[in-house]
């Protein structure tokens, strides 16, 4: 408990300094924590604003995700409502759209499930000064028990720990050394169109405001996964989701051997009689019915959408619309 020391007339800058100096040194040893640096600072004032909030109670529970945003316009810890608003309503739609894309068929303009919904629905509990920050945390796992999800609930992962780890996958790589967007590419292209376009948005203010993003996710049994977004990894991936095309949409019918097939991943192969290996993404309705189909002769109605990046590499995205035993 933090000893009662006389509060001093607020005008005297010494006697203010003098009255925190007697508090801090009225302090056990243990709760005396110099900070160095700015991070350090935000780290001390994180920590007491979460346990004021009694909220490390359930950090073993539920997920939590810290973003500051840098740059020299945040350097007075301090951020225009313009920029905030929409950067954590763009964060928040980019999470839950990746999250549909890994969990079923990628969409472009059909609604979120409600289930997805409401497993990556992110709450804000504290504010903390790096240069300016936010902590979030997601829903109990209880929300993802049952129903649509209940086959992405482990001991340790969820459908919000996947959307969140790919988001900062691609964080990584658009700060990556090479300057070939190959593998950039491969991971944003399988989202679809609606993952894309959330993403070009959130990069779109970001890059508008001329700040950068530090991201620290906390995960149960896992350890906090950092990441930092510069502004030139955000201009990187901003301008591959806004110069990316995407194909209008074709059915084909295909017949083979289903070899592989997970309800987790929602992803299965079929290799075609002429040798070709087919991988391709289920819906919700097929995905629990997977084992039907395991190691048998199916005919596989597929939509075929092709999406075109800068520089002219392509990719080829397979969603299964219905799929049969023959």
């Amino acid at each position: 408990m933090t000893p009662t020391v006389p509060v001093p007339e607020l005008p005297d800058r010494d006697a203010a300094r003098e009255w925190m100096r007697q508090i801090r040194n009225a302090l056990p040893h243990e709760a005396r924590e110099t900070s160095t640096t700015p991070e350090e600072f935000a780290d001390v004032q994180r920590r007491r604003l979460l346990d004021a909030a009694g909220e490390h109670a359930d950090a073993g529970v539920r997920r939590r995700i810290e973003v500051a945003l840098t740059g020299d316009v945040t350097a007075d810890h301090s951020v225009p409502v313009s920029t905030l608003g929409p950067f954590l309503s763009n964060l928040q739609e980019s999470i839950s759209a990746v999250a549909q894309a890994l969990a079923g068929r990628p969409t472009s303009v059909a609604a979120i499930p409600r289930e997805i919904r409401e497993a990556t629905t992110l709450s804000a509990v504290a504010t903390f000064p790096s240069s300016f920050g936010v902590a979030m945390y997601g829903p109990s796992t209880d929300v993802e028990e049952s129903g649509l999800l209940a086959d992405w609930v482990g001991e340790f992962r969820t459908i919000l720990d996947e959307a969140v780890e790919r988001v900062l996958d691609i964080v990584d790589l658009s700060e990556g050394a090479s300057l070939s967007d190959e593998l950039l590419t491969e991971r944003l292209a399988p989202l679809g169109p609606r993952s894309m376009k959330h993403i070009g948005a959130l990069t779109a203010g970001l890059n508008s405001a001329g700040v950068g993003m530090r991201v620290a996710w906390y995960a149960q049994g896992r350890q906090a996964r950092r990441s930092d977004w510069s502004t030139s990894g955000v201009q990187r991936v901003r301008y591959l989701c806004e110069h990316s095309e995407f194909a209008e949409a074709q059915r084909v019918t295909v017949a083979g051997l289903l070899g592989s097939a997970s309800a987790f991943r929602s992803k299965v192969e079929i290799r075609t009689e002429d040798g070709e290996i087919i991988q391709a993404s289920t819906g919700e309705e097929l995905t629990g019915h997977l084992e039907r189909h395991f190691n048998k002769r199916v005919e596989a109605d597929i939509e075929v959408t092709k999406v075109r990046f800068s520089g002219g590499r392509e990719r080829t995205i397979n969603n299964i619309l219905a799929l049969r035993n023959i």
